[in-house]
């Protein structure tokens, strides 16, 4: 038996390929997985007109995808959303601010957002403003500003902060 085979994707699989393209797996992914699943057919000859007509709806589906990712963008492109949280001391949090707060103040906003589209170097653990971006396509990126204040209305304001931090380190 062969050690690998190729197979025509029916379906996008993750850190694979995308529908219509034709790899080579290795012969029990392909049979237990990839097959019985209906992620993929194989790639002999009967499947050769099947390959040009899933590629094509491979790149209509794309070029959907591309379409809908420049409308989110222009919804997100110049958004700001503030996210309150505790303040340890100063302007340092107890805790962080992560991808998943993100995510929640931009469905506050009416907003859906994968958690995996939004980028973040690590989370945010003083209070401040950052720009944040959210990748929705390969082709189309967004940047929206998220402020980090005080939860606590009698505490140090997001200002204050920021300028106590400046002159701290100055």
């Amino acid at each position: 038996m062969a050690k690998t085979i190729d197979v025509l994707l029916t379906k996008p699989v993750m850190k694979l390929g995308t529908m219509g393209e034709v790899v080579s797996v290795k012969a029990g992914y392909a049979r237990n997985y990839l097959l019985p699943q209906g992620f993929a057919i194989l790639a002999d000859g009967a499947a050769k007109r099947q390959i040009e007509v899933l590629q094509q709806q491979a790149k209509q589906l794309a070029q959907k995808h591309e379409a809908q990712a420049a409308v989110l963008k222009k919804e997100l492109d110049g958004i700001s959303l503030q996210i309150a949280a505790k303040v340890a001391h100063d302007n340092v949090l107890f805790g962080s601010v992560g991808i998943r707060d993100i995510v929640k103040a931009l469905a506050a906003n009416d907003v859906k957002v994968d958690p995996r589209q939004v980028h973040l170097h690590e989370n945010f653990k003083n209070l401040g403003s950052y720009e944040v971006t959210v990748r929705l396509h390969s082709n189309v990126e967004a940047t929206i500003k998220v402020q980090v204040v005080n939860d606590n209305p009698d505490g140090v304001g997001l200002d204050e902060a920021l300028s106590k931090g400046q002159s701290e380190e100055g």
